[in-house]
């Protein structure tokens, strides 16, 4: 059948790098193809991408994480003769078709076609925000190169085919997906036990990196409406935080003045996180841009019901009007109060979050979506 020559990013444990670890995981256990992966740099998943294909990675992580720095360094690693030697070493192998995943791997994706002659896949989960560091221009030039686009959400499609005018017909949504983390042994009651809170106490979390485009500034304003309203029963979780970093540093300087400081957990990432939505009342999706978050599913999939804002990326697809609530983009105060009802309707909460939790079953995991892939794989390569 050949090989299938992988593109990734980074081996970090966030959305994209999962989704695509899950599609790994799924073809090696669904059909003959040889596996072969390039990380643009390495991470903590880069042992279970190792599990199902051989690994070529090209810079180990670094302290500086910011993705204007990551676009930086991609553009450089292009042109180094490491990389050449790590792509003829590849094309040895004779892979039947590239899958590049997420918006910064195009530039190998475009030099692997151009060396080894076979249809170029490239896998987007990204918004606006991704082309104030990679210059949009070039990706627009680049994108000609593309034989086909696998946009992760409605929102995305039809962003890029503004933004870069790519026809339809070279275009097929494949929502994104969660499947099983393999540190997942964590509970409600032991991740209630490690923090302090009670079975009793409502506790409202968001998973994610913290920054700008997360909106972690907005969750902050959630939770200070809570305090104004008296409602200081209820604890807040943010999962996914760097202690070292500054923008965690920023966050919790910003609770503390705001003397928000005792209703908030801020909790470093961490590959076990079942149990946190499992204990999650409500799941917050306060970023200004999240395409489609894979942190989202997971939190469904546990009969969280979730709140997120219009035009924010693809998460309204799914919640509609009965997974959760959407509200208007940057109200945090209706995002709050949103949260308040739900904590206070335990029969709504309990509905919505069911739903979406079927919704996510049925349509949101690698085995609803692997064959997806799959047919699109196959429809590239046999042209």
């Amino acid at each position: 059948m050949g090989s299938l020559l992988f593109i990734g990013h980074e081996a970090s444990l966030t959305g994209a790098p999962y989704t695509q670890l899950y599609l790994m995981q799924w073809l090696r256990a669904n059909t003959a193809h040889e596996l072969e992966l390039i990380l643009l740099r390495g991470g903590p998943l880069v042992a279970e991408f190792a599990k199902v294909s051989t690994v070529h990675i090209i810079e180990q992580p670094c302290s500086n994480n910011s993705l204007g720095y990551r676009a930086i360094q991609k553009i450089r690693r292009t042109l180094t003769n490491p990389v050449r030697k790590i792509l003829r070493s590849v094309a040895d192998k004779k892979p039947r078709l590239i899958f590049a995943n997420a918006s910064l791997s195009i530039d190998i994706g475009v030099l692997a076609k151009g060396m080894m002659g076979v249809p170029l896949l490239l896998h987007v989960h990204e918004l606006d925000s991704t082309f104030f560091y990679i210059r949009a221009e070039a990706f627009a030039q680049q994108a000609k190169l593309v034989d086909f686009f696998v946009p992760c959400a409605q929102a995305v499609k039809d962003f890029y085919q503004k933004k870069f005018d790519i026809s339809t017909d070279k275009m097929q949504i494949v929502y994104d997906y969660a499947g099983p983390r393999a540190a997942d042994n964590s509970t409600a009651a032991s991740v209630r036990e490690e923090f302090g809170i009670s079975v009793d106490t409502p506790l409202v979390g968001a998973v994610g990196t913290l920054g700008w485009r997360k909106g972690s500034d907005w969750f902050l304003q959630v939770v200070k409406f809570f305090g104004e309203i008296g409602r200081t029963d209820v604890k807040f979780l943010w999962l996914g935080t760097d202690p070292d970093s500054r923008e965690c540093k920023e966050m919790v300087l910003d609770a503390r003045r705001l003397g928000l400081s005792e209703q908030i957990i801020f909790v470093k990432a961490r590959p076990d996180v079942n149990g946190f939505y499992e204990a999650f009342d409500i799941f917050l999706l306060t970023s200004r841009e999240d395409p489609f978050p894979l942190v989202c599913m997971e939190a469904a999939s546990q009969a969280c019901p979730l709140i997120c804002f219009e035009q924010g990326g693809g998460m309204p697809e799914f919640v509609r009007d009965d997974a959760g609530f959407v509200v208007p983009y940057g109200d945090t105060v209706a995002m709050a109060k949103k949260a308040v009802y739900l904590l206070d309707h335990a029969a709504e909460r309990q509905r919505m979050g069911q739903t979406g939790k079927q919704r996510a079953l049925d349509n949101h995991t690698i085995e609803a979506t692997g064959p997806q892939f799959y047919q699109v794989i196959q429809t590239l390569i046999n042209k």
